[in-house]
């Protein structure tokens, strides 16, 4: 009899502490909304989850690989726009100059405003971002791309180097152009010319009172050639533009997938952790009226 009630007690405490611990578990699960607190609990559930995670930081990366690519390629279209706009004012000018009706003095004026914008131009190619980096000059970001030299003409102190990021498993892109492409390889009959030479021989000429006829092409050539550039970066922000929304249509996918995984239904739970009260509660009430028999209960 003594080795009976000693297995049945064990049997009964054995029993308490399963259901205590299935309620420790679901009350866990409530308090979190979580299914599984470890990765024992269900292991392919745990794997399954971890993978999601995996490609949940991989998108973020992707995310933020396109929110730099696409700050650097507005600012380099707004840029290029500008640069545009002052290259159209100059054909203007230019034009203007070559009228026989305006005196050497008319001329020598107009040469001091393409002076000036000529300027302008060269401030636009020595454009930087944010983080006070140089964005025409390659991957030499810290040194300053364009620079007059001691006979008044421009030199590219930068690289052809053009940078790129990742923004998905097999597509990378640009985020700016190649500074010497843009600014010292404007296509013409005789080559190439870059767009500062063109802006000098114009206002050298006006300056001293003559007009310069061939500058007007050299210009137009030049709107042509930057407005091609415009194109580039465009096709390129439009490829940021279309990942961006995959992106966030992956990230939606992911996170869903990452709740089927791991969200749990507290509905459900509830019921469950009920049940399991009422089990436990049972059990206990019934080792401690069975625990307070004994031998001499039997032999009255």
């Amino acid at each position: 009899m003594t080795i009976s009630t000693r297995i049945y007690n064990d049997q009964a405490i054995s029993a308490v502490n399963r259901l205590t611990s299935e309620l420790q578990k679901i009350q866990g699960q409530i308090a979190t909304g979580k299914t599984t607190s470890r990765a024992s609990d269900n292991p392919t559930a745990a794997a399954n989850a971890a993978f999601v995670r995996d490609q949940q930081q991989m998108l973020d990366r992707y995310a933020a690989n396109i929110e730099r690519a696409r700050t650097n390629l507005v600012l380099t279209e707004v840029t290029i726009e500008d640069s545009v706009n002052i290259l159209q004012r100059v054909y203007e000018l230019t034009v203007q100059a070559d009228n026989d009706t305006l005196t050497a003095a008319d001329r020598k004026t107009i040469g001091l405003e393409i002076s000036q914008l000529k300027q302008g131009l060269m401030g636009l190619a020595n454009t930087r971002d944010s983080n006070g980096d140089y964005i025409f000059s390659g991957y030499r970001v810290t040194q300053k791309p364009f620079a007059e030299d001691a006979e008044g003409q421009v030199q590219f102190h930068g690289d052809r180097g053009q940078h790129r990021v990742q923004i998905s498993e097999s597509l990378r892109v640009l985020t700016g152009l190649d500074g010497a492409e843009v600014f010292m390889r404007v296509a013409g009959p005789d080559g190439t010319q870059d767009v500062f030479a063109s802006l000098t021989a114009i206002e050298t000429q006006l300056l001293d009172g003559n007009k310069h006829s061939e500058g007007i092409e050299d210009i137009r050539l030049a709107i042509e050639h930057f407005t091609t550039q415009q194109t580039v970066v465009g096709a390129q922000i439009n490829k940021v533009d279309f990942q961006t929304e995959v992106i966030d249509r992956r990230q939606i996918l992911m996170s869903e997938n990452l709740s089927r995984l791991e969200d749990a239904d507290i509905a459900k739970l509830v019921t469950e952790l009920q049940a399991k009260m009422l089990s436990r509660d049972a059990s206990q009430q019934a080792f401690l009226k069975i625990s307070q028999q004994s031998l001499f209960d039997y032999l009255r």
